[in-house]
């Protein structure tokens, strides 16, 4: 219940993201907008399974934090054009730079890797997590999604930075967890 709605919203923004980045990648994008439909049917059977456990406060938290976010959200992205422009004809120096920048925070190049950060702060926040709640094919895939879009983030234009950065992190976090389900699994039995 944690980890699948920050799934949803990371692959949504990078399904779009795929789409505007330089050249378009349809396969990247296909990948996400797939992902988005498998997390939103985890995301369906986790709830109906709280449901029939007795969690229903637990679904009735969840159900009203994501109402908050999406109306915040729904906000921000609405309100969005005139914040950039307010922000940048104030002339505040490098902020009004960072705001008015191609790939700076009122794009989906700097919200992409922002929700990519999630993830990988979801990761390290449990570098201790038990290794039976370590998914070997999860953390093979978020290993390996690293390791290739560290340089792919450089690829692309606009180049992005931020992605880079957090897909090293993302490889680190990742190659920890799946190390410790290896050794525990397979190598120290």
């Amino acid at each position: 219940m944690k980890m699948t709605p920050v799934m949803i919203v990371y692959s949504s923004l990078f399904a779009r993201w795929a789409m505007v980045v330089s050249p378009a990648n349809y396969a990247l994008a296909a990948c996400h907008a797939t992902n988005v439909v498998a997390q939103s049917w985890q995301m369906y059977r986790a709830i109906n399974h709280k449901l029939e456990t007795g969690g229903e406060a637990e679904v009735q938290e969840f159900g009203i934090k994501a109402g908050v976010g999406a109306v915040a959200t729904v906000g921000l992205v609405a309100s969005a054009k005139k914040l950039q422009a307010s922000i940048v004809s104030a002339k505040l120096g490098s902020l009004s730079t960072f705001a008015a920048a191609p790939a700076g925070p009122f794009t989906v190049h700097f919200w992409a890797p922002m929700s990519k950060w999630l993830i990988s702060g979801a990761s390290f926040l449990e570098l201790d997590r038990p290794t039976d709640k370590i998914s070997l094919t999860q953390y093979s895939a978020l290993t390996a999604t690293g390791f290739f879009f560290s340089r792919y983030a450089l690829l692309v234009t606009p180049i992005n930075y931020v992605l880079c950065s957090v897909n090293i992190a993302l490889f680190g976090s990742s190659a920890w967890h799946l190390g410790r389900k290896v050794n525990a699994d397979y190598i120290s039995k």
